[in-house]
């Protein structure tokens, strides 16, 4: 059978494509953030006990805190992006799919 429709099986593939790329930006983001975060408090713990402040081990946790929470959000931000993506080429491949099967069984 002839295999039409050339430029809609190559939208389809660069929407799965690019739902891959999201997905993994997506899980490299969350683990920035959160790496940030803790790193970020520890460093801040360390600028305040070399210059006396009192903000101590509670900025520390707190940027702990909004790191995770950053990342998290993130996470399920970027995965229902992804996700949403893969969805749209799948649909597109099935489209294809249901004119290749009428196209058969009109023959």
């Amino acid at each position: 059978m002839i295999k039409k429709y050339k430029a809609l099986r190559l939208v389809g593939s660069v929407y799965k494509i690019v739902g891959y790329i999201v997905l993994v930006f997506a899980v490299l983001g969350a683990l920035a953030f959160c790496l940030s975060g803790i790193f970020g408090g520890t460093a801040l713990n360390m600028f305040t006990q070399q210059f006396g402040s009192s903000m101590g081990s509670d900025a520390q946790s707190g940027m702990a805190i909004v790191g995770v929470m950053m990342g998290i959000f993130s996470l399920l931000y970027g995965g229902v992006i992804g996700i949403t993506l893969l969805a749209a080429g799948e649909l597109v491949s099935l489209l294809i799919d249901i004119e290749e099967n009428t196209r058969a069984a009109a023959k």
